[in-house]
């Protein structure tokens, strides 16, 4: 990651809390990328497919980033460095991707996709649902007292 992202916010990327709009946003998302591939095989097939998506588009910024001619040297150094950073990360999905291949290749007993499908519920409940409500309600309070 540049240096951009502290300069931003004056806090290293990891320090960073989410807001509570980002914090809704992701909830919203897990709560729906469980239950749409409710067991271990199909959660696997749809982290293999968000990788397949980042590696499409780090290479199309890539190849952007590239061919598009400097204006200025600081720009040209900035887009060294963006575009270094980006190889990096291409790098690293390739190996993500190679993990996932590996653990694809585990093939689990029913008994296990079973279970898996049963957890959903309770990791990603209906956010409608009144247990889902009282989760919530919990967990505010818990970060709230912390």
């Amino acid at each position: 990651m540049t240096s951009d992202a502290q300069e931003w916010s004056g806090q290293e990327p990891w320090d960073q809390h989410p807001s509570a709009e980002e914090q809704a946003r992701f909830e919203r998302l897990h709560d729906a990328l469980l239950p749409r591939h409710g067991n271990l095989q199909g959660q696997q097939w749809q982290l293999w497919v968000c990788v397949q998506a980042m590696q499409n588009l780090t290479t199309a910024v890539v190849q952007a980033l590239a061919s598009e001619p400097p204006a200025l040297q600081r720009r040209l150094v900035v887009r060294r460095q963006v575009l270094n950073e980006l190889r990096a990360l291409q790098a690293w999905l390739l190996s993500v991707e190679l993990l996932l291949e590996r653990t694809g290749e585990v093939a689990w007993p029913e008994a296990v996709e079973r279970l898996a499908r049963e957890l959903v519920g309770e990791l990603a409940p209906d956010p409608s649902c009144e247990r889902r409500l009282q989760l919530n309600q919990l967990l505010e309070r818990s970060s709230a007292d912390g």
